[in-house]
């Protein structure tokens, strides 16, 4: 348990002198981002749970999300691309709600006070996990994201799959391309 919480602190330690991912903001995709990474059916591993109390205090679980295509975005409200990238990930959730998308962010700031002025500074349209002590996301498979490099987001497809990964920030266009062939048909 000692070493869990060392861990945990030593990661928090590092994204708080990190600050957060170097990218650049949403709008400009193609310089500082690491690139995404993309995975075929027959290669994705499947997302662990991750659930929980959120930001607002209500109950929030990936599980409960099954059978819709989710986007889990880390964020912290200290993280300038998080700001940045915040109002498209809410503006691809409300476009394609309706087609079966979701957007779950994961917040990792200690203080529920900063995660929620955020949230309504950038009006998210979506609920997020408020995960201070970065247990849920020590979950994550290994290497699929660097936990000290604010934001990042992956997608799960309806069969609660890993899609796709990026370290860094995500920009509208982007994302679309990336979940719209995962929607069901219209």
């Amino acid at each position: 348990m000692k070493t869990l919480r060392a861990s945990t602190a030593a990661v928090l330690l590092l994204a708080v002198l990190v600050g957060c991912s170097a990218s650049p903001g949403p709008e400009d995709e193609s310089r500082g981002a690491a690139p995404l990474k993309s995975y075929a059916p027959a290669d994705r591993v499947a997302m662990p749970e991750l659930s929980g109390e959120s930001v607002d205090g209500d109950r929030v679980s990936l599980k409960g999300l099954r059978g819709k295509v989710v986007v889990v975005n880390a964020w912290a409200s200290w993280c300038g691309p998080c700001r940045a990238e915040a109002p498209g990930l809410s503006r691809v959730h409300e476009e394609l709600y309706d087609k079966g998308l979701r957007v779950m962010g994961v917040n990792a700031d200690t203080s529920v006070g900063a995660a929620r002025a955020f949230e309504k500074e950038t009006r998210l349209a979506y609920p997020s996990l408020h995960d201070p002590r970065g247990r849920q996301l020590l979950r994550l498979p290994k290497g699929l994201v660097n936990l000290a490099a604010y934001p990042f987001t992956i997608v799960v497809d309806p069969e609660g799959r890993i899609a796709a990964a990026r370290i860094g920030a995500i920009g509208e266009a982007e994302l679309k391309r990336v979940v719209r062939p995962l929607l069901p048909s219209s």
